[in-house]
């Protein structure tokens, strides 16, 4: 059968097919591949999969994905982060204070979104906490100049919601954000009976969300509630795609004198002259130089990468560790669904 991953947990993931859940793990083969990701799977994917039981499955494929939004790995740059794959829409969520509005993560999001074939949507919650009422205006103005649709929200009082929900409507959307602003607040605000967990107002925020679930929604489509992150580093995108989501400076570029310029320390950049004369917004330029600040672009090779063997892992040394994970999922997939399950079957 074919089916969707809906949420992953431990060592297990569940799979809607057909109108039923089933609880999977991965075989061996899928859990053991190279693919340069973090984990085999992620929340949205569409797998092939063997029925074990009424209720229990094991996973033989992931089938092609159409979208994804991913990260760079925080463990090891060289890892990609598959957050969730064949959603439609990302919606950026951020907060006007409690924690306080990050134009630069927005940025970033933007980014991956389009770079994962998504469909970028922004939203400033707790427009509620503005000390002055022109602050969200102007945030949103920046978006909505740039093409994008911006929705300004308050899940608390209940404000800007129904436009919100009807862009949701017969979509597939992941919202992502800073830890605290307000994700599943927004959600349970649209459809109270998710019951989502929620926290107190934060300052800096914190992590509510503890896993990705794919959900569904009574007015029809999907979402997708991620944990809050404090760092988000694009994956595979090189510094000189940076200036094309920054139109201001996308329309100055080629008035620099060096080709490809980064507008960080070349000689006559007509973008750092505009800097400094103020005809390009400071907090735009800064939220440049700190996206390509933060890109790597030396790449350094997986395990199964053979266009440059020299620089490869030898096989005697990274066996011992591929074995001891393997056992270490089997051991725990044991304990989650007992021993009468397929000696073959792994974890996702």
């Amino acid at each position: 059968m074919e089916g969707t991953v809906t949420s992953i947990r431990s060592v297990l993931c569940e799979v809607d097919a057909q109108g039923r859940t089933y609880v999977c793990q991965a075989r061996r083969r899928l859990v053991a591949s190279d693919t340069g990701e973090s984990k085999p799977l992620a929340v949205g994917d569409r797998v092939a999969f063997s029925a074990t039981s009424a209720a229990q499955g094991v996973i033989e494929r992931m089938l092609p994905r159409r979208t994804k939004l991913s990260r760079r790995s925080p463990r090891d740059v060289r890892t990609e982060h598959v957050i969730v794959a064949n959603v439609d829409h990302l919606l950026i969520v951020s907060s006007m204070r409690k924690p306080p509005l990050s134009l630069g993560i927005i940025d970033r999001y933007i980014i991956a979104g389009h770079a994962g074939g998504l469909e970028p949507l922004v939203c400033i919650n707790k427009v509620d906490l503005a000390e002055d009422p022109s602050e969200c205006s102007e945030a949103a103005r920046i978006y909505q100049d740039m093409g994008y649709t911006v929705f300004l929200t308050s899940a608390q009082e209940q404000k800007g919601l129904e436009p919100l929900k009807e862009a949701l409507r017969g979509k597939s959307t992941v919202l992502a954000g800073h830890s605290g602003v307000g994700k599943s607040s927004l959600l349970n605000a649209i459809q109270p009976g998710l019951r989502l967990r929620t926290g107190p107002v934060s300052t800096k925020g914190r992590h509510v969300t503890n896993w990705v679930s794919l959900l569904r929604l009574d007015a029809g489509g999907y979402v997708v509630d991620t944990p809050g992150i404090r760092e988000f580093t694009l994956w595979d995108i090189q510094k000189t795609d940076v200036a094309q989501f920054f139109p201001q400076i996308w329309d100055l570029s080629p008035h620099c004198r060096m080709p490809n310029c980064l507008h960080t320390h070349e000689p006559d950049c007509a973008v750092k002259r505009a800097a400094e004369a103020g005809e390009l917004p400071l907090a735009r330029y800064e939220s440049y130089l700190r996206i390509v600040e933060t890109i790597e672009e030396q790449r350094v090779p997986r395990a199964t990468d053979v266009e440059t063997p020299e620089t490869q892992v030898h096989r005697q040394s990274r066996a011992p560790s591929r074995r001891k994970a393997r056992q270490d999922l089997r051991r725990r997939a044991r304990e989650e669904l007992g021993p009468q399950e397929p000696e073959e079957a792994e974890s996702a």
